[in-house]
């Protein structure tokens, strides 16, 4: 199988995603045990999410609609 390959600026776009969820779970008082529990996920996801190293589509919009976030605002400022 080969991997595909994204231009750069495609991960800087998930970086700051990312930034965002995390910054968006600390103003809303979570842990990330907290919020991975009250999403049903396991904390591992939550870390890989925050990171930049993996987000379904799905789990960005449980994400979302956990922390009141519009997710139009996750793109407005990518």
């Amino acid at each position: 199988m080969i991997k595909k390959t994204y231009p750069q600026e495609y991960y800087k776009k998930l970086e700051n995603i990312a930034s965002l969820i995390h910054e968006y779970r600390l103003n809303n008082g979570y842990s990330k045990m907290e919020l991975a529990k009250n999403l049903n996920l396991h904390r591992n996801t939550l870390s890989r999410a925050e990171g930049a190293n993996n987000m379904t589509v799905l789990t960005l919009i449980e994400l979302c609609e956990t922390l009141e976030l519009d997710m139009s605002e996750l793109f407005c400022e990518i």
